[in-house]
């Protein structure tokens, strides 16, 4: 999903102070305007997994370094086996053998070179005759098939000359791309720092996870939940805990947070209740740019700075607070790290039902995927309300419903996207 408008709009939702509903889209690039990408640091690739490129990767050498066998099986000459078929077989003196991590041998004219996967073609040789193809007596092999010059032969540089950009700048490496830098000949790589995120839940009524809640209080859902998506963008959490419902403890954790950190994200207490103190006491404390996006579940949201430090508040109903973590906060969290790839890959899915919704609002809709023929069908994953977290955790994905419409009717085609 690659939605952000240009720089201009951004400008302008950055500059929002007041109640109007920001899209997704302007809020989110509102958002990223602000953002400083951190310096990098060198790592082993055993410390690089999930970690963001801050160089490209070139292969050192030629891959493969030298021309090399595909297939278990005999070296030779094509020239001395075109005629060889199953009827008329031509038998071969065995001329030497090519051992994978031993230099070319020699080939010798009018024989066959024993050869393993991998072993550089001998000098000498054209290709490779597989072992199924043959039929060995003694020193000799009888070839039951021809051979044309290059078959099953690797050539040297054909997967990437040296100097090839093997993987690129912004590049969030998987367990394959490790694979790859370690094939161009690197033991450590460039990495973008990792962000530091201070995490705030607020509220007087919640108590830490395994603390078993009064009738009046609630578990901390948010906190254990952020911390690890934090980890999973690439970030390291720094949890601030629980700041009771106080402008002047609200304040406090703000500051020790913008001191610690190079993100902030906190839940709860950016609606407009009278114990609701976090946006105004990050106006106080530096500015807040947008409060309000038209989007379900959501709609409150403060995007703002603590001091010099981008803020984000995210609504305090656990699956909202999912769904914006995902939508802003990680983004963040990633561009920080220069990543190019921001935002969960959209694809298209039909939904198998209907789907009531305010025509002014987008909407975000757990649902479970399945295949349906030739196309991929969603349906809801359980209850919608912003509390449910069942819902959330059987979903796949969050089936996107665009603003300016109503009811989204099933078998209307929608994009969506897979949560992490």
């Amino acid at each position: 999903m690659h939605d952000d408008p240009p720089s201009g709009t951004a400008t302008a939702a950055a500059g929002r102070l007041t109640q109007d509903l920001a899209s997704v889209a302007e809020a989110r690039a509102a958002l990223l305007a602000g953002l400083v990408r951190l310096g990098s640091e060198s790592v082993g690739l055993g410390l690089a997994l999930g970690r963001i490129l801050a160089e490209d990767v070139l292969a050192g050498t030629d891959l493969p370094g030298t021309d090399n066998s595909s297939m278990d099986g005999y070296a030779v000459a094509a020239r001395d086996v075109v005629r060889a078929t199953v009827e008329a077989p031509v038998t071969l003196q065995i001329g030497g053998e090519s051992r994978a991590g031993a230099p070319p041998s020699a080939h010798l004219p009018g024989t066959a070179t024993i050869i393993a996967t991998g072993a550089p073609l001998p000098c000498g040789a054209d290709a490779v005759v597989p072992v199924e193809q043959t039929r060995r007596a003694a020193s000799a092999v009888t070839i039951l098939a021809p051979a044309t010059a290059g078959d099953f032969v690797r050539r040297r540089g054909e997967d990437a000359p040296a100097g090839t950009v093997l993987a690129r700048t912004g590049d969030r490496l998987r367990s394959v791309d490790i694979g790859v830098c370690a094939a161009a000949g690197r033991g450590q790589v460039n990495v973008a720092r990792r962000p530091r995120v201070a995490l705030i839940s607020t509220g007087d009524e919640l108590v830490a996870p395994g603390t078993p809640p009064l009738p009046h209080q609630v578990t901390d859902i948010n906190g254990a939940m952020l911390s690890a998506a934090v980890s999973e963008a690439g970030g390291i959490p720094i949890v601030v805990g629980v700041i009771r419902d106080d402008a002047q403890a609200t304040t406090r954790a703000l500051e020790e947070a913008s001191a610690a950190a190079d993100l902030i994200v906190s839940s709860a207490g950016v609606s407009m209740g009278g114990h609701d103190h976090v946006r105004e006491c990050v106006a106080a404390l530096g500015s807040v740019d947008l409060w309000k996006v038209a989007m379900r579940p959501g709609k409150p949201l403060v995007i703002g700075r603590v001091g010099t430090t981008p803020f984000i508040g995210l609504p305090g109903n656990p699956v909202s607070s999912a769904v914006t973590f995902l939508l802003f906060a990680r983004p963040a969290i990633l561009a920080l790290q220069g990543a190019t790839q921001l935002l969960p890959a959209a694809f298209p899915v039909v939904l198998a039902e209907s789907f009531a919704k305010p025509a002014s609002l987008e909407m975000f809709v757990r649902v479970r995927l399945h295949t349906e023929g030739d196309s991929l069908a969603a349906v809801s994953s359980g209850g919608q309300g912003s509390g449910m977290m069942r819902a959330l955790g059987d979903a796949d994905g969050l089936a996107i419903l665009p603003a300016g419409v109503g009811n989204v009717p099933a078998g209307a085609t929608v994009q969506a996207i897979a949560l992490p």
